[in-house]
């Protein structure tokens, strides 16, 4: 069920910022060649102002040239950075992006990072900070590098009204619209947006289906066809005031999302095969921000949150002599309160402390029947409850303007226990002590340390069974599930070179406990696939970044940005007891951008190539191999007036996505492979087009 649901949301953020597919190489060299001529004169972007050791302030006119619509397409270019939406860590600060918006972050987990900034108009962004390591007066949320948002101070009525829409080779055409507006007067805003998105889940395209023995001899052979239809609903409001002092912030996100599986394999023996998923997930959240200063070296604020969460799926698997029905329904939610206190004695010095209080539940009912013969599934129908508190204190101090340190610590403690088919309660403590060190020998260069134990975030959604019937078959719940834990080591180099250069480099090596991945559980009605620790390992991690102006080369206006994360972890396996690497874990995540601004034209240009990812799972009765190939974005936006502007993206290849199973006939520690099921999905090409224009 979460598969689909994070798919959904994933490629409406991609619609709804107007991200296609596709970009080969040699189309932009021949856009550039023919576009040189008129770039001899093309204005570079103005430098960042009020530069220092820690913060590099870019105000507006930095990103002018580039013609944004809005605060995300602004801080996308912010030389060396890269936007988190949110991290997995327990607890609410440990789940926020790294990105403020005038200091504070968004009071809300379910309108994420990215939509958030993408309401903002670039017209209202007055500047936006990189704030490096440690910062006095800042809520760092945890990260060492944050971006923060400045509004400009001003008043009246602005709006965007967007219309876009996805045209496929496959005869798929997905609109998308998009409302929003914002009024500000006397210290109030009030904020409001309706989206509503259609599209296909691209790695769900139709391809060759083939079943091979042990030794690799084809048994049967299928031209299959999927197709997931999916789509996003979401409203969202905001209102924002002074009261008592100080200012507070509500919120409220609604948001409904459906998304449909259609499977379909005609095999040579085998014959016809029919697998159907179906699902909605609805999602209600409030919440409150209100902060106040008490004099120059005090300060308070205070969190509230309120999530509701209902989804139901069914699947189905149907041949000529099986008939599997899977059917499953969640209600969950999450309330969350946190105080924090700011004392700032000196300009060099704040000390943050607080606490959190929070409580989770979710509750699951299952049905599963193979020809009519009903099966229990291990935790199919169960309550689940966690209540947890966390008192925490943080001291920054920069005792010279090169040197700043943050230093630590969090104690939680927590309560989980479930009824129905399982009983259990257990209690839980974890203290999270935290050190950072931040040194700045100039405006240039600068090193971060971090040592950090970190806890990560329980997913409710593992304790609940889930089904992909013609592929993994039932996954069972697990309401045992400990959060995976780690002492983190970090090192880190940062160099800014030519006014916007950047090359940064980050060393990370995972001291890990209580693994969250596959194990089996056996029941009277069978053996089963469910999430659970499998105990200790180690991950050592390189991301490596740069971004390149290439003025210099003589393609004015054009920057080249790449990234890449290397993984290499190692953890035992609970089957085999052999070493290896973590379920779902990707050796390396890279990709490279290129952009190019042409404000003489009201124009910009470039390609996203994400490069090829592989992922494996390893059940205690398969190996599941996931590959996706490289394919990126060739995008063009043309602004013919300063309120309206049209994008188009091309996807000039097809993307292919790759599923794989190596099938045995019990755990794969004793018994031999049995089959192997080869699927090649191919979806695309895709041409994208949308209209925006802005209002006030």
């Amino acid at each position: 069920m979460a598969h689909g649901r994070l798919r959904a949301r994933r490629m409406a953020r991609a619609a709804n910022l107007g991200i296609g597919f596709g970009a080969p190489l040699f189309a932009g060299l021949l856009i550039n060649a023919v576009a040189s001529m008129a770039l001899a004169e093309a204005p570079a972007p103005s430098p960042a102002a009020d530069t220092t050791a820690s913060v590099i302030a870019y105000p507006a006119s930095f990103f002018a040239p580039m013609g944004p619509n809005t605060a995300y397409d602004m801080v996308r270019r912010i030389p060396g950075f890269a936007i988190d939406d949110g991290s997995s860590l327990r607890g609410f600060a440990g789940s926020a992006g790294n990105v403020l918006i005038d200091g504070q972050r968004p009071a809300s987990k379910t309108d994420d990072l990215i939509s958030v900034l993408g309401r903002i108009p670039a017209a209202q962004v007055e500047r936006i900070d990189l704030i490096r390591g440690a910062q006095p007066g800042i809520d760092m949320q945890g990260k060492t590098v944050v971006a923060n948002v400045i509004h400009k101070k001003g008043q009246g009525i602005t709006g965007v009204a967007a219309v876009g829409q996805y045209t496929t080779a496959d005869g798929y055409t997905d609109p998308q619209v998009k409302l929003e507006g914002t009024w500000r007067a006397d210290g109030r805003t009030l904020e409001g947006s309706l989206f509503a998105f259609k599209g296909h889940d691209n790695s769900q395209g139709g391809g060759r289906h083939v079943i091979l023995g042990p030794g690799g001899q084809q048994l049967d052979v299928s031209q299959t066809h999927n197709t997931a239809p999916n789509s996003v609903r979401e409203a969202t409001a905001a209102y924002e005031a002074p009261v008592l002092g100080g200012k507070a912030r509500l919120n409220l996100t609604l948001e409904d999302q459906p998304y449909d599986i259609d499977s379909v394999d005609v095999f040579q023996h085998a014959g016809r095969q029919e697998d159907h998923l179906q699902q909605d997930a609805k999602d209600a959240e409030g919440g409150l921000h209100y902060n106040r200063d008490f004099g120059s070296t005090l300060g308070l604020e205070v969190f509230g949150l309120q999530h509701l969460n209902r989804a139901r799926s069914t699947s189905t698997f149907v041949t000529a002599t099986d008939n599997q029905r899977f059917a499953l329904a969640t209600r969950g939610g999450e309330s969350i309160g946190r105080g924090v206190l700011h004392w700032r004695p000196t300009a060099a010095l704040t000390i943050d402390g607080g606490g959190e209080v929070a409580y989770n539940w979710l509750t699951t009912q299952t049905a599963f029947s193979d020809n009519g013969a009903a099966i229990p599934i291990p935790a199919g129908d169960v309550r689940v409850t966690e209540t947890r508190g966390e008192a925490f204190t943080t001291a920054t101090w920069r005792p010279v303007a090169t040197l700043s340190m943050e230093a630590g610590v969090r104690v939680e403690g927590s309560t989980i226990a479930s009824t129905g088919d399982v009983t259990l309660s257990k209690s839980l403590v974890f203290p999270k002590p935290r050190l950072l060190i931040t040194w700045s020998p100039d405006a240039a260069d600068q090193v971060r340390v971090r040592v950090e134990r970190e806890v990560g975030q329980l997913d409710f959604t593992s304790f609940a069974a889930s089904a992909a019937l013609n592929i993994n078959g039932v996954v069972a719940g697990n309401p045992n599930l400990l959060p995976q834990q780690d002492w983190a080591f970090e090192a880190a180099y940062d160099r800014h070179f030519w006014k916007t250069g950047v090359v940064s480099l980050t060393l990370r090596h995972l001291v890990l406990k209580d693994v969250v991945d596959r194990v089996p559980v056996f029941a009277p009605s069978g053996a089963f696939d469910e999430p659970g620790n499998i105990g200790g390992g180690s991950e050592n991690d390189v991301v490596a970044a740069f971004e390149l102006p290439l003025g210099r080369f003589g393609i004015g206006g054009g920057t080249l940005r790449g990234t890449g994360t290397w993984k290499v972890s190692e953890v035992t396996d609970p089957t085999t007891g052999q070493r290896r690497r973590i379920s779902g874990q990707h050796p390396l995540d890279a990709s490279l951008h290129f952009s190019q601004d042409l404000p003489r034209w009201n124009l910009n240009w470039g390609f996203d190539l994400p490069l090829a990812y592989r992922e494996h799972f390893f059940r205690f009765n398969e190996i599941d191999t996931n590959r996706a190939n490289t394919v990126g974005t060739l995008f063009l936006e043309y602004k013919p007036k300063p309120d309206l502007g049209l994008r188009f993206t091309l996807d000039t290849h097809r993307g292919v996505y790759d599923v794989g199973r190596e099938v045995f006939a019990g755990p794969r520690n004793t018994a031999p492979l049995r089959l192997m099921d080869l699927q090649d999905r191919r979806f695309g090409p895709v041409f994208f087009a949308r209209i925006r224009k802005t209002f006030g």
